[in-house]
Parts: C-alpha cells; structure tokens; sequence
C-alpha cells in the first residue's frame, strides 16, 4: 500500500488510527522480543494468551 499524502485530509487520534490496523496492538518489545503486555488486543499469538495456573484458580 503506497503512502499517500492528501492535502484536505485530517489528522486522526489513536483511537481511529488503531481502528484502520485492524484493532490489534503489537505487544512484542523489538529490543527485547518479549510481550510488553498481554490481552486479546495484541496482534501477536503469543501475547494473546493470558495463563492461568488451574491449582492457583481452586483455593
């Protein structure tokens, strides 16, 4: 997709920027390789999944 400038356009805020990407996030820190943050909002698989120990869940 080729960057296009328009000169009557306006300037979007995050909100509707995230909505145009697709509403995920990259979670995944480039220096590090490690999620920065976990959630359904991440566009990564890994970052997506949020584990939850089952013997911690019963007491």
């Amino acid at each position: 997709m080729k960057n296009q400038n328009l000169s009557n356009g306006k300037k979007l805020n995050k909100r509707e920027l995230r909505t145009i990407v697709g509403g995920k996030e990259m979670c995944i820190d480039p220096f590090t390789g490690e999620c920065r943050k976990y959630g359904r909002g991440c566009a990564e698989q890994q970052c997506q999944l949020i584990i939850i120990d089952p013997i911690e869940r019963l007491f």
